[in-house]
Order: C-alpha cells, then structure tokens, then sequence
C-alpha cells in the first residue's frame, strides 16, 4: 500500500453521482465508514483501490490499474455536467449552451473528436431531467422559464423582444411584421438557411393550425421544403 500525496478531484456521473479523480483514473465510491472513504476504479475488470478521509484527503492506494487512462474521457464528462447544470438552471436554449461551453472548454482535438453532438446531449438532457422530475407541468424548471417568456399580448398592439426577432447566431428571424388592415397583423418568422432551403426545394408543403395559434392570433401556418426526405419549415402566424 502507498502512501504518496497525490493531487484528488472530482467529477460527475451521468446520474450526477460525484466520482474521485486521481492522476486521470476515475474511482467510484465503494464505502463509507465514519473515518474513511473506500473508492475503487470504476472499470469493473480493474482491481486498483484507494482510500482518503473523510475529507478526502489521500491516505493510501492498493494495486495497480490493468488498463490505459482516458484523459479525453475526463474532459467530456466535465463539458456534459456543465452543459446540463446549466440546461437545468437556466432558459438559455441548450443548443446555445452547447456551442458556448464547447468553446470555453478548450477542448483537446482527441476530445473534439469524440465529444458528442449537440443533439445527443440534449437528448441526454431531456431524459436525466424527466426521470428526476424536473421537466413535468408544474416543474421548477418550466416555472424559470415561464418567468422569462413574456405574456402573450391582449391585442395587436405590442412590441416583440430582440430574441424573438434573431436566431441563436443573431440573425435575422422576423421577416416581415405588419398590419394588412385594422386589427389584422401579419408576422413572418424564417432564418436566411430556411428561406434558401424554401426558394431552392422543388416541393413545397402548406399546412395551418388554429389549435396552438395564441387567442388573438388566427392561425399558425407553414411552410416545409423537402431536403434529404426531410421537412424543413418556416412559420408565419397570421
């Protein structure tokens, strides 16, 4: 058994369980005693354990690891605790989240490569936070957020905040936004990649719903273009 000092940090697990890291390896917690914590590595065919104090400061290891350490790993696991700390958080669209941690991160180009998309850790997001309950009808989360939608208008008189009028990249959103007659007002959402997408698709499908339009609002209508077999839409609300 050794007893060198020997820097500890931590990490997360995909269930937000706190993992030990040692000159990067990842042990799990094995026990609990009222002095001691036991941890060992959390490859299940590797027999290397340690134990700190209570406080967790490194009194001893046992064995050695029977397998390479994954670095790149480590920082990936880092990024996704962050990305969904935050996606719990705060309003902010996880795809904004994503890009900008991913930058901050600095990750290294064996991380880059293996660092899922964008859309694999918002589904991730989704579930860990269904399971948890935090994302059903009366959740904190969807509380937060509803705080930071603004209420929908009374009348066709009002003005619609700058992040409603711009995508994620700060483009322009809204196309067109006018009054055709008295009380009848006509707003035009699409990015400059849909509209291309529209005008370049040799077939165009039309669809409206009265249903999900807002009460002073007739209908949501779209427009979808065809590309690789899939839709693409814009929408207008009229």
């Amino acid at each position: 058994m050794t007893t060198v000092s020997r820097t500890l940090s931590f990490i997360f697990s995909q269930k937000g369980k706190p993992l030990l890291v040692m000159d990067n390896f990842v042990f799990k917690l094995n026990k609990t005693t009222n002095t001691k914590k036991y941890y060992r590595c959390e490859n299940p065919e590797c027999t290397m354990t340690l134990h700190t104090d209570i406080n967790d400061v490194l009194i001893g290891t046992k064995g050695d690891h029977s397998h390479l350490f994954e670095p790149e790993q480590i920082e990936i696991r880092k990024l996704k605790h962050v990305i969904k700390e935050r996606a719990k958080n705060e309003t902010t669209p996880v795809p904004k989240i994503y890009d900008e941690e991913t930058a901050r991160f600095c990750l290294t180009s064996l991380a880059i490569a293996i660092v899922p998309s964008q859309r694999e850790i918002s589904t991730e997001i989704f579930v860990l936070l269904f399971l948890k309950g935090i994302i059903f009808k009366d959740s904190s989360l969807n509380k937060a957020r509803r705080l930071q939608t603004p209420a929908i208008p009374d009348s066709q008189i009002f003005d619609i905040p700058d992040t409603y009028t711009k995508t994620l990249k700060g483009d322009p959103f809204l196309c067109v936004d006018k009054f055709i007659k008295r009380k009848t007002r006509l707003l035009l959402f699409a990015s400059r990649e849909q509209l291309k997408l529209l005008f370049e698709s040799q077939i165009i499908l039309m669809d409206g719903t009265f249903s999900a339009s807002p009460l002073i609002f007739e209908q949501v209508y779209c427009l979808h273009a065809i590309k690789y077999q899939q839709c693409k839409h814009d929408f207008i609300l009229s």
